[in-house]
């Protein structure tokens, strides 16, 4: 396959979002699953960067293998797995969860506090399964008591399957820092090391890859924000933005993921 121009020339990998970008409402997007392997055929490295984090790692590589994309365990990279390699350095710290059930099963090998122990890391995460505002206000005590607040990830909402829009992570992280007066770390996107870390799996600079998202909060700012080229698609939730209202500006927009063949 010969590149069409020149533009992305300097491209060597792509740090693609999952939903909304490769599959939406429970489909993946025409083309998405071919791209993906013509991707590999001329040489792109990839990395599925996703703000997931009501499932585990595990649920989020098999979703896409069931949908038929040929994905690489190493290939995917979500705020779980990040939080998780952050929280091994600090082997003797006690942690709050508020996270589903199926990603507190993720830590099960983390220290927890338990009963009036006092809690070094209070870990917001989404939470869908028990929305119990009770959760909320104990980690808000811990806070207040000196615990760290960490977030998995920054996004004020999501759509789910239908396309409705849900209160997402990044609302109950801001809320909380807000009441406590504190600066929470985030360890998915937006944030410019959630994309760096992705970089170094991939053995590659800022300046030799693109992101590709349907997020200009998440995706196209995260890229920003950690000196990389975003690229937005018009699915997801880029279907529903306007261009001559962006505030946040991306380097290039594409009707979908799979347009980006255009420019290799």
């Amino acid at each position: 396959m010969k590149k069409n121009n020149k533009e992305f020339d300097f491209v060597k990998g792509i740090l693609t979002d999952i939903d909304g970008t490769l599959y939406f409402k429970g489909v993946p997007i025409p083309g998405a699953i071919e791209t993906v392997s013509r991707l590999r055929d001329v040489g792109i490295k990839l990395i599925f960067l996703t703000n997931t984090d009501s499932k585990s790692p595990r649920t989020v590589i098999r979703t896409l293998q069931e949908y038929g994309f040929n994905i690489k365990d190493e290939e995917v990279f979500t705020p779980i797995i990040a939080l998780k390699e952050f929280l091994s350095n600090y082997p003797n710290k006690k942690s709050y969860l508020v996270t589903t059930r199926e990603v507190k099963m993720e830590f099960h090998d983390i220290a927890q506090v338990k009963g009036s122990e006092k809690a070094d890391f209070v870990i917001i995460s989404d939470f869908h399964d028990d929305w119990n505002v009770s959760r909320l206000n104990k980690a808000f005590k811990y806070i207040l008591k000196g615990a760290k607040l960490l977030g998995t990830q920054g996004n004020r909402y999501y759509l789910d399957r239908n396309g409705e829009p849900v209160i997402d992570t990044g609302s109950f992280v801001q809320m909380l820092a807000s009441a406590a007066n504190v600066t929470p770390r985030i360890f998915g996107k937006p944030s410019a090391d959630y994309f760096s870390n992705a970089l170094k799996k991939i053995n590659l600079a800022a300046n030799e890859t693109i992101v590709i998202g349907d997020d200009l909060e998440s995706d196209i700012q995260g890229a920003n924000n950690a000196g990389i080229k975003g690229v937005l698609v018009k699915t997801g939730k880029g279907q529903f933005i306007t261009p001559s209202e962006m505030l946040i500006k991306p380097y290039k927009i594409i009707n979908s993921f799979s347009s980006i063949l255009e420019f290799f």
